[in-house]
C-alpha cells in the first residue's frame, strides 16, 4: 500500500494477523513536537521509524530506552518519560518524591533518595544506613528494586521483573556480610520495612523490555505445538497487552486523545512541577482503491524527553496507529489532520 501525507510525520505500513489469524494491513504514524517559547508544542522534522529497541547496554542486563515502533497494535495508551529527579528545594536533600499526573485520568508516583546501603553490624546486624544528600538522580530502572545477587548451588538469582536494578537481597549475599546497595528509587514505605530480604516494588517512567516480566507473559506459549501449528503467527493464549511498553500504571485507557496536561513534579529545581500540553492533533487514514474509506487512528503511544532542565529543549513523541481489516480492498492511504475522537 502506497502511504503519504503532508504532515510533518513518518509513516509505515506492514501486514500483521488480527486476532482471527485474518491478514489486517498496520498503518504507524509517528511525530516529535517541540517546546517553543510560548510553551507550545509544534512538529518540524519528522522522527525516524523504530525497528528495533534501543537498550542502555547489553539488552540482557540494562535498561531498555526505547521500544520498537513495528507493533500490530495496544489495548492503551503507552506513556513513558525520559527525566531526572531534582531536589525541589534547589539544595541537596535526602529524599523527596516523584509524580505525574492528568487531571481525571492518571496519577502514579514514588519516592527518589541518595544512594545508602545496608550494613551488618557484629552485635546489632544488618542496619540500613541513611541515604546521601544530592540534587539528582537519573530516573531509570538501573536504580529501581531488582539486579542479580548469589543463589544457591552457585548459581545467581535474577529478578525477573527487572534484571537491571540494584537491592536484590538473597541468604547467599547475606552470609558474604558485604555492603548491599539500597534502591534509590521505590514506594516511600517500602524504604521503611527494617528487612533486608523484603522484596520491593519496581518503579519507574519507563519502557518495559519484552524479555522483563510482567509483559513477557503476555506473549504466549512458545512451544512445540506453537512451533508446528502456529509459526510464525503469534501463540494462541497471547495478548495485545504484549506490545504495551509502558509500566501498567502508565497505560491509559480509553486511549489518550491530545490535548491532555501532564504534570511532572519532583523534576525541577523549584516548587512548581514541569507542565506540557499534548498537541490537539488527531490522525486519520483516507483509503483509496477498489474501495473508499476513512479509518481513524489512535494515539497509542506518547514518549516525553523532559531530562533537561531547559524546558526549551523537551520533547513529545506521539505515535498513531490504526488496522486495516481486508487491505487488499486499498491501493493508498493519505494520514490526514482528523478532528479529535470524543472520550467513550
Amino acid at each position: 500500500m502506497k502511504l503519504s501525507s503532508r504532515l510533518p510525520v513518518s509513516t509505515l505500513f506492514f501486514k500483521h494477523w488480527g486476532p482471527d489469524d485474518a491478514e489486517v494491513g498496520v498503518v504507524v504514524v509517528k511525530a516529535e513536537f517541540r517546546r517553543y517559547p510560548d510553551g507550545r508544542l509544534r512538529a518540524e522534522l519528522a522522527p525516524e521509524i523504530a525497528f528495533e529497541e534501543t537498550f542502555v547496554g547489553d539488552p540482557a542486563w540494562s535498561p531498555l530506552l526505547a521500544d520498537q515502533d513495528i507493533a500490530p497494535g495496544k489495548l492503551a495508551t503507552d506513556l513513558t518519560i525520559r527525566a531526572t529527579a531534582r531536589a525541589p528545594d534547589g539544595g541537596p536533600a535526602t529524599d523527596w518524591p516523584v509524580t505525574v499526573s492528568i487531571p481525571d485520568r492518571l496519577h502514579y508516583g514514588f519516592q527518589v533518595r541518595g544512594p545508602s546501603v545496608w550494613t551488618h553490624r557484629r552485635i546489632t546486624g544488618w542496619r540500613r544506613e541513611a541515604p546521601e544528600l544530592v540534587s539528582e538522580v537519573p530516573i531509570t530502572y538501573a536504580l529501581a528494586f531488582g539486579g542479580r545477587a548469589p543463589g544457591p548451588e552457585g548459581q545467581d538469582a535474577v529478578h525477573e521483573f527487572n534484571p537491571a536494578g540494584i537491592g536484590l537481597v538473597t541468604r547467599e549475599r547475606l552470609a558474604a556480610r558485604a555492603d548491599i546497595s539500597v534502591p534509590q528509587i521505590g514506594a516511600l514505605g517500602e524504604f521503611m520495612v527494617d528487612d533486608p530480604l523484603a522484596e520491593m516494588g519496581v518503579h519507574g517512567f519507563g519502557p518495559i523490555a519484552k524479555a522483563w516480566l510482567p509483559r513477557r507473559s503476555d506473549a504466549g506459549t512458545f512451544d512445540e505445538d506453537w512451533q508446528r501449528s502456529r509459526h510464525p503467527r503469534m501463540p494462541r493464549d497471547y495478548s495485545l497487552r504484549f506490545w504495551n511498553a509502558a509500566p501498567g500504571p502508565l497505560r491509559i485507557a480509553p486511549y489518550l486523545r491530545g490535548d491532555e496536561e501532564i504534570s511532572v513534579t519532583g523534576i525541577a529545581h523549584g516548587p512548581d512541577p514541569v507542565r506540557l500540553r499534548l498537541p490537539d492533533v488527531a490522525c486519520a487514514l483516507d483509503l483509496t482503491g477498489p474501495e473508499t474509506a476513512r479509518v481513524a487512528m489512535c494515539l497509542d503511544t506518547v514518549a516525553l524527553d523532559l531530562n533537561d532542565e531547559n524546558p526549551q529543549a523537551h520533547t513529545a513523541t506521539l505515535t498513531w496507529r490504526a488496522t486495516i481489516a481486508a487491505p487488499h480492498r486499498f491501493t493508498a492511504a493519505e494520514v490526514v489532520p482528523a478532528a479529535p475522537q470524543p472520550e467513550t
